[in-house]
């Protein structure tokens, strides 16, 4: 490990090449005379033997260096900030304590001693206060868990208090800095400060991973309150930051590659997101592996995803894919996804001045990548349309041609929501019940070993996309104009919330279907088996073949617990003022396919026709799973090592046989995949890929999580991922989920009193099912924000304040 050259610090010649570490309080005062690029507040030290003794001296010794100041009583034990233990966070510290009171001051100390194991050579530090705190924060001058080479700064800019990181319960901010890259890539002036202590740190201390704590009032004055060594750098592999310079080199190239303009396209540039349009951060995950990437291109993104635009009405983007893949991590092209929302019968002109813009707005406003469909493109007519057009996007067109827009995404509205029984919606609607009925004729595959299995499972996969992903596509597509329908009608006050909410409340979906036949199962009115032919497929993990089905599930009615609160509503009925609002609203936008209530009814088979599509076409991806799961047991392949191989490479032994042992070689490929993806994960790579400064300067996501629901709940969180178990106890628990998806519908038979999730927006699989249950949950709140609420007992989920916070004291 080195210190980066590029990063400027304080030298010292006169200075021992290497300052040695002892402790806490030893360690500042070696520091305090030679360190330039901050102050060290002045200190009083002393040993717990000293202590005993000469106790009033002491007290008398603190009064007279600090003068009555409101002081912080630190500990220093000799087991804190070793080499191979930090013991971080161990012992008591007692801040703010009243300096003119020698009774406050001893009955800090004494604290701070019980909180010792009884070592006579452990210390106490004593200090002022640090006054008038602008930012506090931590500096970690490595990844903690991989030891890639990156600075973590971690800090709080908002409370003031010096020790809001450490404690875990302030306002976190978190940037991570690539060690390897000058700082022209930095922006903050700020940012280059912390950074330049890191590195004088650095240099003073031999290049030995450092936990660096500063703090920076507010006339800009910065303070270091500690360093230590990082003890968990004995475990970190010795040629990650080697491998990972070397990818960060290729990496570069691509997206500057990626962001050229490219012929078919329109969009001067590209930015690579992982939320965008078909989010594969909520679907398979940041790092998922080889299996479930291909599976996703091969049903999602390489054709099926604009094919599905274009039925619609939208621009042909012929040969275009929507993912890449850079070192395991897949991205939306977000140039890709935007030009797809236009109508085909717009210009290239007036597209590329439309999709500049969009991408503009997604640049300067990054917090909206969860939220594209809704806050940035425009891509079906609205009652907002004209407002949102002129907030966001006035005179990105000219008169003519903003007229001519507008009237292209009318027809293509008007087109849409029609019920007529040939309009895509219908269609698609047909395609799904087809491919119903064909599974339900099939049944669930037998043992099936050999060619045979690899061949079955090939056509499972191809049936998919040609009756259930594109299908289910274009019925997403139309849940998204539905929503926008109602939402703008909302905005413009014809209908209230609360009607909205109850409308989709009212929906049956193949959700409701699954509560009601698992409570009949738990009352033994129906039998297992009849429940597992239905819902059998379902895995939490849609594309992760380590995933198991409900019907490998032996757990899934153990502590059977449903939502009580479910609020089920059978019926719903516009009023007479409400169809009459609506029938104006679409007649100013032009639509005049539908009237209010059948613009309801559109809505209806729109959103229920997204969550039907969504749960066949993923029958047929899960039997594939199952079948292929067959074949690796028949050549020694575990699921495991399944996982690991992808699906182009397997089904081209349909037609180019391997000259080897399938065995050999695809546990060859296996291993090599794994190490690839162990590097991967250490690789930080943003959210947002903006440009090529973003892999280097990577500020982590602070989401802005999308409320569902109303109300404010306190609860214990349980953390669950795609192999927890469903005996886990989660009745009246917040379920915390990174990507949930269809297979994680169980827990909503655990009688869960909310849910939050990491990854996802309002129009998302577990947003229509909170919806549906009238369950508040907080969906896509970010990196940051999850990590927080993983780590604290108890949480405060206020939907109607909008607030999601850890309570502390449990």
């Amino acid at each position: 490990m080195s210190t980066p050259a590029s990063f400027a610090f304080n030298h010292h010649p006169d200075t021992p090449s290497v300052l040695h570490f002892g402790t806490k309080a030893e360690t500042l005062a070696r520091l305090k005379p030679v360190l330039r690029g901050a102050s060290i507040i002045d200190l009083q030290y002393f040993s717990v033997g000293e202590w005993r003794e000469n106790r009033q001296d002491l007290l008398d010794r603190i009064q007279a260096a600090f003068k009555g100041q409101r002081l912080a009583v630190r500990s220093s034990s000799q087991s804190e900030d070793g080499q191979l233990q930090s013991m971080a966070g161990a012992y008591l510290t007692c801040l703010s304590v009243d300096g003119s009171s020698q009774e406050a001051i001893e009955s800090a100390v004494e604290d701070v001693i019980r909180s010792y194991a009884g070592d006579p050579e452990d210390q106490v530090l004593v200090q002022p206060m640090l006054p008038d705190v602008a930012v506090s924060g931590v500096i970690m001058t490595h990844d903690l868990e991989h030891g890639a080479p990156y600075y973590v700064i971690n800090y709080d800019d908002e409370t003031g208090r010096t020790d809001s990181i450490t404690s875990g319960d302030g306002v976190h901010k978190t940037v991570l800095v690539y060690r390897g890259r000058d700082p022209r890539y930095i922006e903050s002036d700020r940012l280059l400060r912390f950074l330049s202590l890191a590195a004088e740190l650095e240099s003073l201390f031999g290049d030995v991973p450092l936990d660096i704590e500063f703090g920076l009032t507010r006339n800009g004055e910065l303070y270091l309150f500690q360093v230590r060594q990082i003890s968990v750098c004995k475990s970190w592999h010795p040629v990650t930051e080697r491998r990972l310079s070397r990818q960060l080199e290729f990496i570069d190239r691509f997206i500057q590659e990626r962001s050229c303009p490219r012929a078919g396209l329109v969009g001067d540039k590209t930015i690579l997101g992982v939320m965008p349009d078909w989010n594969p951060a909520e679907i398979i995950g940041t790092t998922p592996r080889p299996l479930a990437i291909s599976l996703y291109r091969e049903l999602v993104t390489r054709d099926i995803w604009r094919q599905s635009r274009q039925t619609m009405g939208y621009r042909d983007l012929a040969g275009e894919e929507l993912m890449v893949v850079i070192a395991c991590h897949p991205y939306i092209d977000v140039r890709n996804s935007f030009n797809s929302f236009v109508p085909a019968d717009v210009s290239d002109e007036t597209a590329g001045r439309l999709v500049n813009a969009w991408l503009g707005r997604l640049e300067s406003q990054p917090e909206l990548h969860d939220k594209v469909e809704f806050e940035v493109v425009q891509s079906c007519m609205d009652f907002t349309f004209d407002e949102r057009y002129e907030a966001h996007y006035k005179g990105v067109l000219g008169t003519k041609e903003f007229q001519i827009f507008r009237a292209a995404l009318t027809r293509l509205t008007a087109e849409n929501v029609s019920l007529k029984p040939t309009g895509s919606l219908a269609c698609a609607w047909d395609a799904i019940n087809l491919l119903h009925r064909r599974q339900e004729v099939r049944g669930i595959p037998g043992p099936l070993t050999g060619m045979s299995a690899l061949n079955h499972a090939h056509r499972l996969i191809d049936e998919c996309k040609q009756l259930g992903s594109e299908n289910f596509s274009i019925l997403a597509r139309h849940a998204f104009i539905a929503e926008s329908l109602l939402r703008s009608a909302i905005d413009r006050g014809v209908i209230d919330p609360a009607r909205v909410a109850l409308f989709k409340r009212s929906l049956h979906t193949i959700t409701s279907d699954l509560m009601v036949d698992y409570e009949s199962v738990v009352r033994s009115e129906i039998p297992r088996e009849a429940f597992m032919k239905k819902y059998g497929h379902l895995r939490p993990g849609t594309y992760d073949i380590t995933s198991l089905r409900y019907d490998e599930r032996t757990d899934l009615f153990t502590q059977a617990q449903v939502y009580q609160g479910r609020q089920i509503s059978e019926h719903f009925t516009l009023s007479t003022q409400e169809k009459q609002g609506l029938d104006q609203l679409l007649g100013e936008a032009g639509i005049t396919t539908v009237d209010g209530i059948q613009l309801f009814e559109y809505a209806r088979r729109a959103i229920t026709g997204r969550e039907w599509g969504k749960f066949v076409f993923t029958r047929n991806l899960s039997d594939a799973l199952e079948v292929l799961l067959q074949w690796g047991e028949g050549e020694g392949l575990s699921r495991d090592d399944l996982s690991y191989l992808q699906w182009d490479e397997l089904t081209a032994l349909l037609r180019d046989p391997l000259l080897d042992h399938i065995d050999r070689y695809f546990i060859g490929k296996s291993e090599e995949r794994r190490s690839e993806l162990r590097t991967a994960q250490a690789l930080k790579l943003g959210y947002l890929l903006r440009n090529v400064s973003d892999m280097y300067v990577i500020p982590l996501s602070r989401s802005i999580a999308n409320f569902i629901g109303s109300g404010s709940i306190e609860a214990p969180v349980q953390m669950l991922d795609g192999r927890s178990p469903s005996i886990v106890n989660l009745f009246g628990k917040i379920a915390c989920i990174e990507n949930a998806d269809p297979g994680f519908d169980w827990i909503f038979t655990k009688g869960i009193k909310g849910l939050i999730t990491k990854f996802g927006g309002t129009n998302s699989h577990m947003a229509i099912r909170c919806a549906e249950f009238g369950l508040p949950a907080a969906i896509g709140c970010g990196e940051q924000m999850y990590k927080r609420m993983s780590t604290c007992g108890t949480v405060l989920l206020d939907c109607d304040g909008k607030r999601l916070r850890p309570v502390y004291g449990d």
